[in-house]
């Protein structure tokens, strides 16, 4: 296992494996933001960058301050998931965008790409509003798990289908905290470990336990 710092609210045996450190992940980070400035260096108006709350709001900071180019920040959230670990399915808008975006380019930002039914839904509602265009960037992506069809223009890391906790991403709203990227060890999600102390949201993205 790799040397991490873990913060005080975490136990170690919590976590099987250390997926990502904190120096590979700033080091992704910085790359992706050097591609995306590639990418739109042409723009003649900002650039607008929705994060998807709450999951990507960790990796939506570090990103924006990587990026060499005029940027409006908006957020939307959306919810498919409860106090379990895995997704109900039924995807619900919780929070909207405050700004018009027809005729404009704008880019997701999403924590973990895993099924794709969150981001098929929130391109879906997006691209009704005429935007100019509407590109997205995920920090990780679980392959094997994707629905055809459903992709990002922009990838950090592709990862095998496990319950990763870390760098935004929770559990029943723990572990956001972590610097790094861990496996969450299956016994945590299956032992009703956690009681129901927070706000009832896992995952506004698709961060889900793997199938049995």
């Amino acid at each position: 296992m790799a040397t991490v710092r873990y913060p005080k609210f975490v136990d170690p045996k919590e976590i099987d494996e250390v997926m990502f450190t904190e120096e590979q992940i700033q080091a992704k980070v910085k790359e992706l933001g050097a591609k995306i400035s590639e990418h739109y260096k042409g723009l003649t108006e900002p650039l607008i960058i929705i994060c998807t709350l709450k999951g990507a709001a960790t990796f939506f900071a570090d990103l924006c301050r990587h990026l060499d180019i005029d940027c409006l920040w908006e957020f939307m959230s959306f919810s498919s998931y409860g106090m379990g670990a895995t997704s109900s399915g039924a995807v619900q808008l919780v929070l909207d965008l405050k700004m018009d975006i027809a005729g404009r380019d704008v880019l997701v930002v999403e924590d973990i790409l895993d099924t794709g039914n969150t981001l098929k839904y929130m391109l879906k509602q997006l691209n009704a509003r005429e935007p100019k265009s509407v590109k997205t960037v995920c920090f990780l992506h679980k392959t094997e798990m994707t629905t055809p069809g459903v992709s990002c223009d922009f990838t950090g890391f592709e990862i095998p289908s496990k319950f990763v906790v870390g760098y935004g991403l929770d559990y029943a709203q723990k572990y956001r905290g972590m610097s790094f990227i861990g496996v969450l060890a299956p016994w945590v999600y299956t032992s009703g470990k956690l009681d129901e102390r927070m706000d009832g949201s896992i995952s506004t993205g698709d961060c889900r336990a793997p199938s049995a």
